[in-house]
């Protein structure tokens, strides 16, 4: 369980920082269309877009590989979280509890990060990419108060 969530934790942060650079990408292009005189130029970073591909590829590959072994369909094993590949009655009922727990949790988690998102305007200069951070913030809470029940009724 430990190599699931940090490979999904992994996952989520080579997610974002790609979407961080497709962010710069994209205000660059907004600049471009305000000011339609030649030089047009956007630039990209690649380096995270082609990590966030890569790395994610290739730990989604892994996890997959593993769920198709277990699940035997296709289906399951591609559209299935890895967390939730239980084996018996026990794992289905922490699975269970640990997803109640997940649930909770984007009810307190929900209010604060909208909250958050009322910063933005102050710091926008500093951080342009804030709401890409807030937005990734969402999934990774969620799997933050799963693993931690997960593991407490384990």
């Amino acid at each position: 369980m430990n190599q699931k969530f940090l490979m999904s934790i992994g996952i989520f942060v080579l997610f974002g920082w790609g979407m961080i650079a497709l962010y710069y990408a994209q205000m660059d292009f907004a600049e471009v269309i305000k000011n339609p005189e030649p030089p047009w130029t956007v630039t990209i970073n690649a380096t995270p877009v082609f990590a966030a591909l890569v790395f994610g590829g290739i730990l989604s590959a892994i996890l997959f590989r593993k769920s198709k072994k277990k699940n035997k369909s296709f289906a399951k094993a591609f559209f299935l979280p890895p967390e939730f590949e239980e084996s018996d009655e026990r794992e289905q009922e922490i699975t269970a509890k640990a997803c109640r727990a997940s649930y909770v949790m984007m009810w307190y988690a929900f209010p604060v990060l909208t909250a958050l998102m009322l910063f933005y305007p102050f710091i926008s200069e500093t951080v342009p990419y804030y709401p890409v951070i807030i937005v990734m913030l969402f999934p990774f809470v969620q799997s933050i108060a799963y693993f931690l029940s997960w593991r407490k009724h384990y």
